[in-house]
């Protein structure tokens, strides 16, 4: 069963992959700086590397945890009999909203600061940025997701929804793919839109402690960490970047801002 929901979720990820890449290819909003398919490479060798070592040196993984938990009823939303259902619905809002708050804290602890200025380092952005993160990133939220998971209860289908829709809507506000204005103001009250996040991106320091939302826009609303995204952005990556990080300096954390 696993191995199948594991397929899928591979299928649906190549499957953005193409899609963005012809979206980005036919309706760009912003012009590359610096070489896409040099960017491309490091920023899915990232991710297959990351995959790879989370897939042989992790015992267990955020899905099959849960499976583990509803087989073995453990967990809040058991003690407090919530249906499955809504409880499910809960787990997936609450999950999005610990990614909110998870990337939040990536950008005010200094340590783990260091760990997403990788993801952040990226000169252009597109669909291949939200494959650029660092190893060290990427097994903290696997670590994080599983506690959550294991605390509520969380259905199998919805933790199955929420790494679905994480994945593809990563790639969606991340790509270089022009939505058109009227679009954008009316999705992006409650999705995150490529122009939602692209401020987020920013050099400017101000522009880019803000816009953390992932899928849902809504926690950056409520929170207040919402900035106006009805301004262009002059240039992306770290403060005063010009540069390009190789692959090794981005494995090895020697990124500077």
């Amino acid at each position: 069963m696993l191995e199948k929901i594991y397929t899928l979720n591979l299928i649906i990820f190549l499957g953005g992959i193409i899609l963005f890449s012809i979206l980005e290819y036919f309706f760009a909003f912003r012009r590359y700086t610096d070489k896409k398919i040099q960017r491309w490479w490091e920023n899915m060798f990232l991710t297959f590397l990351n995959t790879l070592i989370i897939r042989i040196f992790f015992i267990v993984t955020p899905l099959s945890v849960a499976f583990y938990v509803q087989e073995h009823s453990i967990g809040i939303f058991h003690i407090l009999g919530i249906p499955g259902i809504i409880g499910g619905v809960i787990a997936f809002f609450l999950l999005e909203m610990i990614v909110y708050g998870e990337h939040v804290l990536f950008h005010k602890v200094p340590f783990l600061w260091k760990i997403h200025k990788v993801h952040h380092s990226d000169l252009d952005m597109d669909f291949s940025t939200a494959l650029r993160f660092h190893l060290f990133e990427s097994i903290f939220s696997v670590i994080t997701k599983i506690i959550v998971i294991l605390v509520l209860w969380a259905p199998v289908l919805s933790v199955i929804l929420f790494e679905i829709i994480l994945n593809f809507s990563a790639m969606f506000n991340h790509s270089n793919f022009n939505l058109p204005k009227k679009w954008d103001r009316l999705i992006s009250k409650i999705i995150v839109t490529p122009k939602f996040h692209e401020i987020h991106h920013s050099q400017i320091m101000k522009d880019s402690q803000s816009n953390y939302g992932f899928f849902l826009s809504v926690w950056d609303y409520v929170f207040k960490t919402y900035e106006t995204h009805d301004k262009k952005v002059a240039r992306l990556g770290l403060s005063g970047q010009k540069e390009r990080y190789n692959l090794k300096k981005l494995l090895l954390l020697k990124v500077e801002d």
